[in-house]
């Protein structure tokens, strides 16, 4: 029940009326309890796999697509494998944290940056008028 429930939350997760529809119909299917246990199985995977079958019944840019059938590809998801889908695993990709270099060169030119607009500032406040709200100083 615990595959179930991980299928249950993405399915909240994607927020869409569509998702939800088909997943409620999952679930009435008891012959593929089993199949949900699948940890290379998920929600968002079977959505896509569901939308590129669609997308290749298109005829400029439009799909109507009858409810039955999109239940198919969704029971079919689960029962092949994704090497059998065709469907490939996305490879995480990895972020790398900043070099220390990188780092100094960054705080360095927003330094530049600052110190560039004060420069700007003080031009242009030395070229206005005098401000006869301003004191004077002697």
């Amino acid at each position: 029940m615990e595959d179930i429930e991980r299928l249950e939350t993405e399915v909240l997760e994607m927020n869409d009326s569509s998702v939800s529809a088909v997943f409620n119909y999952l679930k009435t299917r008891k012959d593929l309890y089993e199949k949900f246990n699948n940890k290379e199985k998920s929600i968002e995977q079977m959505w896509n796999y569901i939308c590129d079958k669609a997308r290749k019944m298109s005829k400029n840019n439009v799909a109507v697509v009858q409810d039955n059938l999109v239940f198919i590809w969704a029971v079919n998801y689960f029962c092949k494998s994704n090497t059998d889908l065709g469907i490939k695993e996305k490879k995480a990709k990895k972020v790398m944290p900043p070099s220390a270099d990188e780092t100094i060169e960054e705080i360095n030119r927003e330094h530049f940056e600052k110190e560039k607009q004060k420069e700007s500032e003080q031009k242009k406040d030395a070229d206005n008028q005098i401000s006869m709200f301003k004191e004077e100083q002697k």
